[in-house]
């Protein structure tokens, strides 16, 4: 299997070159310098070798020649591919050759490093959304026609399947039968792409190989955009059906509002729901972004579950048919350079943790309640502090809920309420507590404790004033997410991927919910 990707300029460095090929480098880097002097303008990177707004001549003298590709290097070298990412659509979009030359550039390097992997797994499928027909949006996209578009920047771009890269196949299976952005996390189809991009090596570069990761890619990219209109169309849906049934206020405490939101209210956030773009763009503003709008449809159907009982699903499965959008416009939305968290660059790693679906759970009047069945035995840290909720009892609390009210076949999420405060879990943590387990259903019910105390500490923080629970909370969430990263990272040592999917989403969802608290702490 060759691991070669040829590219019109064959050169290790401009030291050997000859005129012509000097001709060439330099051809390519006026292509390029745009993107370059955006990404050094934007981040702060380094100060430009020439005036904003003033392209390198045409025709430079050796000096500039060499001044201004070292320059060129020293950008690579510092730019990531998350920040690529963050440059405005027009911008990245706005020539297929400054693209072709961007990339071109990424892949000549000698020896490449994951964060170049990582851009080149961006770029190309960013740049087969750019240059692919519009009749590839109305069908079935297969590698042949990703080979083809792809062409001019990889020379021998190879339609041939490798027999390592079928798992993608099985995960797309997967993603045509996800209803919900949430139901494309419970398939863990971001984390175990990841994971098979990092556990390619060199082989990653083979051109058949690029051809099945941007297919990928793009698929994903665009089934996400159909899932996040379907999520956005059944909050809306639900939210009309309560008002016609006369409720005028929901508990929506998962998703950040209050436990009267008015449905007026939740009706103005879902029909301007924006995703956060550019300057707004962090890793943790991008997530919370996502997880609000899914979190708040899990409230909504929690509310039409319970004040609507003889309704049609919930899910409104009738909202998930393909979106019929003209050609064109899916084509705008999925060239969008869509912000992601840079675990998995390139791929629609649109978001690194989302509240799922809720299950009513079983009211909580405190953590501590007496049961006559055991609950699942814990090796979980004492928690400091007088005012901190033990953690023992809060898996006691968690346990006896999930027990009384077992989720809802088809449904991906339950909810528990601990003090007052609504915790979702996601299915792999419900199975952790109610069914027998080993270490990896310990590691997972330790992540929802963690997350537990923490979300439970936050709420009495934003009540009373108290910091002391927050701050125990806080040291024990610390600890745990350092332990969890560990562990996740032995899972996937040992090729146990399932393990290292789900225990590595509870971990960012911990730290996600971590990062909130700390804000919350003087």
């Amino acid at each position: 299997m060759t691991t070669k990707t040829p590219i019109p300029i064959n050169l290790a460095s401009s030291f050997s070159a000859g005129p012509q090929d000097y001709a060439a480098i330099w051809a390519e880097a006026l292509l390029a310098y745009p993107l370059y002097a955006a990404l050094a303008t934007q981040f702060k990177i380094t100060p430009l070798p020439h005036p904003p707004g003033v392209l390198p001549p045409s025709r430079p003298t050796r000096e500039t020649f060499d001044k201004d590709l070292k320059w060129f290097d020293g950008v690579d070298e510092t730019v990531r591919a998350y920040q690529i990412r963050q440059l405005p659509s027009e911008t990245l979009n706005a020539s297929a050759d400054a693209l072709r030359a961007f990339i071109h550039r990424q892949l000549r390097k000698a020896e490449k490093t994951n964060f170049d992997r990582d851009k080149i797994d961006l770029l190309l499928v960013q740049y087969f959304a750019l240059c692919a027909p519009e009749e590839l949006y109305r069908s079935e996209i297969g590698l042949a026609d990703v080979a083809k578009v792809l062409q001019p920047v990889l020379v021998e771009a190879d339609a041939t399947p490798l027999e390592w890269c079928e798992p993608l196949d099985t995960m797309l299976t997967a993603v045509d039968s996800c209803l919900s952005l949430r139901d494309l996390l419970e398939q863990g189809v971001l984390e175990k792409g990841r994971m098979l991009k990092e556990s390619a090596g060199s082989m990653f570069y083979d051109p058949a190989a690029l051809v099945a990761f941007c297919r990928f890619n793009f698929l994903l990219r665009r089934a996400f955009i159909r899932l996040l209109h379907a999520d956005l169309a059944a909050v809306i849906h639900a939210i009309g059906d309560l008002e016609s049934a006369g409720v005028k206020t929901i508990d929506c405490r998962s998703a950040g509002f209050s436990a009267a939101e008015s449905t007026s209210q939740l009706r103005y956030y879902a029909e301007n729901w924006r995703q956060p773009f550019h300057k707004d763009y962090t890793e943790s503003s991008v997530s919370r972004a996502f997880e609000q709008l899914l979190a708040l449809r899990a409230d909504l159907e929690d509310a039409v579950t319970r004040f609507l009982p003889a309704s049609s699903d919930p899910r409104f499965e009738s909202f998930f048919a393909p979106d019929p959008t003209a050609a064109a416009a899916l084509k705008s939305l999925t060239q969008a350079t869509v912000p992601a968290a840079p675990s998995f660059p390139g791929a629609a790693d649109f978001f690194t943790t989302s509240p799922e679906k809720a299950t009513p759970a079983a009211p909580s009047a405190s953590i501590a309640q007496e049961s006559s069945t055991k609950a699942p035995e814990s090796n979980l840290p004492e928690v400091p502090g007088e005012n901190a909720l033990e953690a023992e009892k809060c898996l006691e609390a968690i346990w006896e809920q999930l027990i009384a009210a077992p989720p809802s076949r088809g449904r991906s999420m339950s909810t528990v309420v601990l003090r007052d405060t609504k915790v979702l879990l996601s299915s792999w943590e419900v199975a952790a507590f109610v069914s027998e387990g080993d270490q990896e259903a310990e590691d997972l019910r330790r992540a929802v404790v963690a997350r537990a105390l923490l979300s439970v500490a936050m709420d009495e923080r934003k009540r009373s004033g108290n910091f002391a629970e927050l701050a125990s909370s806080i040291n024990l969430a610390r600890t745990e997410a350092s332990y969890f990263q560990g562990r996740v990272e032995a899972a996937k040592r040992s090729k146990n991927t399932e393990a290292a999917v789900n225990l590595g989403i509870s971990t960012k969802r911990l730290l996600s919910v971590l990062e909130e608290a700390e804000k919350l702490h003087p």
